[in-house]
């Protein structure tokens, strides 16, 4: 269990932002009944940036889907500054492998989509795709098609995009699996410098643990299937951090041998 797991009154700690309690996810297959999540407990504090790792079919998509609201958990609770995720999705920000641009819309217009929908005002909503664009680092490219732009491109604008609905809480699934490893290095790179600026709260899966030590706050390893939280890894590594150079350090060598070690295992049991 986090440190967040003891906040409430009279602890001194804030409660956690997201809290998920004895999750459970059960579904029939080919006449069989399946456990795709079983107990899982995990909260995650205010601007904290947690990375999920764990093996292929361990039930980290789907987590972030129930937390989403997109799947309904056969057991458990899912609660967002205490009150059940799902009467607030508006407040959660999702962000696939699959960027899902529309495609006859430009840069600008997929960035202004989530703010012409929340009714801001025309000027604002210029002003803030503008902004949200350079800070992207796509200035000229605003008026482009998404079929004109690179992966790597792509991604940017799904991030501005994500950034103008300015959800409280973030959900990535392996959003920059897709890319080449240097363009993946870039715009993870440019992804800490954002949210290190923003400091919204973040749930992010991915299969590389560099990745996850590299962004997160805490690294939490889910078990092979039926998934449940098995270990969890504060980083304690100083922000800002460098993308480059934060992986010759000896701590980061340290914890990326702890936590390879435990994710090991569940390839392997008889480890």
């Amino acid at each position: 269990m986090s440190a967040a797991a003891t906040g409430g009154p009279g602890t001194g700690t804030p409660p956690p932002k997201l809290s998920l309690r004895g999750l459970r996810l059960g579904y029939r297959s080919e006449g069989r009944r399946t456990l795709a999540l079983r107990d899982l407990d995990l909260d995650v504090a205010e601007g904290e940036f947690l990375a999920l790792v764990g093996p292929s079919g361990c039930g980290k998509s789907t987590l972030l889907k129930i937390i989403a609201g997109l799947v309904t958990a056969t057991g458990g609770t899912v609660r967002l500054d205490g009150r059940p995720a799902p009467e607030a999705p508006e407040r959660v920000g999702l962000l696939f492998q699959n960027d899902a641009l529309l495609p006859w819309r430009t840069v600008a217009d997929n960035i202004r989509f989530p703010l012409a929908i929340a009714g801001v005002p025309a000027a604002e909503q210029r002003e803030r795709v503008r902004d949200l664009i350079s800070a992207v680092g796509l200035d000229d490219f605003g008026h482009y098609y998404p079929r004109r732009l690179s992966g790597g491109m792509r991604k940017r604008v799904a991030l501005a995009r994500i950034l103008a609905a300015d959800p409280d809480v973030f959900l990535m699934d392996e959003p920059f699996g897709p890319l080449d490893a240097q363009t993946r290095a870039r715009i993870s790179a440019d992804f800490l410098a954002l949210w290190e600026k923003v400091g919204k709260t973040v749930v992010f899966v991915t299969h590389d643990v560099d990745e996850a030590i590299t962004l997160a706050d805490r690294v939490a390893v889910m078990t092979a299937g039926p998934g449940r939280v098995k270990e969890e890894y504060r980083v304690d590594i100083p922000r800002p951090r460098s993308f480059d150079d934060v992986r010759f350090s000896a701590p980061f060598r340290e914890l990326r041998q702890r936590i390879s070690r435990s994710l090991a295992e569940e390839f392997d049991p008889t480890r």
